[in-house]
């Protein structure tokens, strides 16, 4: 046998075990069950590689769409006015739905000239409040002057006209927890507005002869095209974004009144509700504004990209992650076996008047690629997806609270995506553009998928970009030469 094969052949199966061997000494990450080499820079080797990121707004066509399920429900819908943001600036949140009686023909008790109002309210289910729960918010009810459609979804640029205001509120956030006891009934999580007399009255005076508004559905609608329901901006302040649900059976159009029975008058109510055998329209119109912000200072690309990352739940901002160190790599290290690719940020904090800690981060941020053949986005179907199903928890994108600059605790974000960079090394697959946000959902419409990631509107944070001074943006890989 030659001499010099033998030693080599030694030599390939002494590496070979040593690699295999470090494979038993195993690093704990997220991932799970993934087995991560220890590095020992002999056999494998851990660099960072530098990410360039810019910042941009959503236009029109990615904005997103509010819709009802198969059953007829709606997800929760935000109200409110954030006025001082001093990282994103404004936000403005308003309700657009219909309220109609459950049936057709509808029936009051007795004649109208026997039915005495006392009193109309709107009545919301509430479900939670994201930002400051003391700062008043004040909540005017319209009468909207164009038809929704019970049958379209609307993104969250929808505009309806109104001009007839019914009723108004101001007050906390806070008193939504509240209990209410009143007239036979206890109430809690709800929001409560009073509307005008005048109204309540017209609604009893109706009726349901062929034509008239409690004939039909078509014919209410006609009478009635529903409520705007819009945060005052300006004069009070208010920094807080309210969620409420239509669809829930806490949230009606209830009419307070009397009527003669045996020659007495008898206090009931009545309710007009969203989910009956014919559905409500509704839409929920998100408006931001930037004026004066941090963030409108760092919407102008240049070629070192940002130092901080904006990220602002949808409909808001998004930010364009570029990794040219990879190219650079690849092209000193050659063909090698990727371990981990692992991308982190962290946030970066701002001062103690900017509110982080109530204008808190997305609970998940997401991240796909852009692929530039073809203008089409995409997901890291091998890393992203597990048999089809979006997978948070093995991809990364979950907020975690970190030790951050001088000691605070802020949140931290990292995702894997260790097989589409093993790709790019050894199957040349493109360095694309990644694209880093916080979706209310996302769809491929040429996989045909699409999944739900984050509650639409609440959560923005300020991430250190790929040259912040202190909290850089990175891509760290952990690999063995081949």
């Amino acid at each position: 046998m030659d001499l010099k094969k033998l030693l080599k052949g030694i030599a390939v199966c002494g590496t070979l075990v040593l690699l295999f061997g470090q494979c038993t000494k195993i690093k704990t990450t997220d991932i799970g069950s993934e087995l991560i080499p220890t590095v020992d820079n002999v056999l494998t080797f851990d660099t960072t590689l530098t990410v360039v990121s810019h910042n941009y707004t959503f236009g029109d066509s990615a904005l997103p769409i509010i819709s009802k399920d198969i059953s007829g429900n709606t997800p929760e819908h935000l109200l409110g006015y954030i006025s001082n943001d001093p990282q994103f600036g404004k936000t403005a949140a308003s309700i657009y739905m219909e309220l109609k009686p459950p049936t057709y023909k509808y029936f009051f008790e007795n004649v109208k000239d026997s039915l005495f109002l006392d009193s109309v309210v709107l009545c919301l289910k509430w479900n939670s409040t994201w930002g400051d729960t003391v700062a008043s918010q004040k909540i005017n009810v319209y009468e909207l002057d164009n038809e929704m459609k019970g049958d379209s979804s609307y993104n969250t640029n929808v505009a309806f006209r109104y001009s007839r205001i019914l009723g108004s509120k101001t007050f906390s956030p806070q008193i939504l927890k509240d209990s209410l006891y009143l007239f036979r009934q206890s109430l809690n999580k709800q929001l409560r507005i009073r509307l005008s007399d005048a109204f309540g009255k017209s609604l009893l005076s109706q009726d349901s002869a062929a034509g008239e508004p409690y004939s039909s559905d078509s014919a209410f609608r006609k009478y009635f095209k529903g409520f705007a329901i819009v945060p005052e901006t300006p004069g009070v302040g208010g920094n807080a974004l309210m969620s409420f649900t239509p669809s829930d059976t806490n949230t009606y159009l209830r009419i307070y009144y009397k009527y003669i029975k045996n020659g007495i008058k008898d206090t009931t109510n009545r309710s007009f509700v969203f989910k009956n055998s014919f559905p409500g329209g509704n839409a929920n119109k998100i408006q931001r504004d930037y004026t004066g912000s941090q963030l409108a200072s760092h919407l102008t690309p240049n070629s070192t990209g940002d130092s901080i990352a904006y990220i602002q739940a949808s409909p808001g901002t998004y930010n364009i992650l570029r990794i040219p160190s990879v190219d650079g790599f690849k092209a000193v290290k050659g063909n090698v076996i990727v371990h981990l690719a692992e991308l982190s940020m962290i946030q970066v904090p701002g001062a103690a008047n900017e509110f982080d800690n109530f204008l808190t981060a997305p609970p998940v941020i997401y991240m796909d690629f852009l692929d530039t053949i073809t203008n089409k986005q995409y997901p890291f179907l091998t890393d992203a997806l597990s048999g089809g199903r979006y997978e948070p928890s093995t991809f990364g994108g979950q907020a975690k609270s970190v030790i951050g600059l001088n000691g605070q605790v802020v949140a931290g974000y990292t995702f894997y995506f260790t097989r589409y960079i093993q790709n790019m090394i050894t199957r040349n697959s493109p360095n694309f553009p990644l694209y880093l946000y916080s979706p209310y959902t996302v769809a491929y419409t040429d996989l045909r998928l699409g999944f739900g990631v984050n509650r639409v509107a609440l959560g923005r944070v300020k991430l250190g970009g790929g040259i912040h001074s202190s909290q850089k943006m990175k891509l760290r890989i952990i690999y063995s030469k081949i």
